[in-house]
C-alpha cells in the first residue's frame, strides 16, 4: 500500500506537469535570469535609487490609468485570468480539504443534541 503523502504528492506532480505542458511554460534562460536579477542586485547596492524609483512610479499611477488598462484588456487576457483564478481556488480548496481532513465544515468538539 502506498502512503497517502506519497500518493498525493505524485498526483500533485502529475497535475503540475499537465498545467506546465498546457500553458507552454519553460524555465527561464540564463540571460533572462541575469536580466531580472541585475536590477535587484543594483537596488541592494544602492537602496536610495529604489526609493526614488518607487516614488516616481507611485506619482505616475492614477485610478484613471488603471481603469483604462482594465478596460483595454482583450477577451483572451480575461480568459487567462479566469483560468488562473480557477486554478488558485482549486488548489486552495484541496489544501483546505487536506488540512481539515474533511470535505465540508470543521469538526465539532461535541455533537449538538438538537440536530
Amino acid at each position: 500500500m502506498v502512503p497517502l503523502l506519497t500518493y498525493y504528492s505524485k498526483v500533485g506532480l502529475e497535475l503540475g506537469k499537465l498545467i506546465v505542458h498546457q500553458r507552454g511554460m519553460t524555465p527561464p534562460s540564463v540571460q533572462q535570469m541575469q536580466t531580472y536579477m541585475e536590477p535587484a542586485l543594483n537596488a541592494l547596492r544602492n537602496p536610495a535609487s529604489l526609493f526614488n524609483r518607487v516614488a516616481s512610479e507611485a506619482s505616475n499611477t492614477s485610478p484613471q490609468h488603471l481603469l483604462a488598462q482594465v478596460r483595454g484588456m482583450s477577451n483572451a487576457q480575461w480568459a487567462s485570468i479566469g483560468v488562473v483564478a480557477a486554478e488558485v481556488i482549486g488548489f486552495f480548496s484541496v489544501g483546505e480539504i487536506i488540512g481539515r481532513f474533511k470535505l465540508v465544515g470543521y469538526r465539532a468538539k461535541e455533537h449538538s443534541g438538537e440536530h
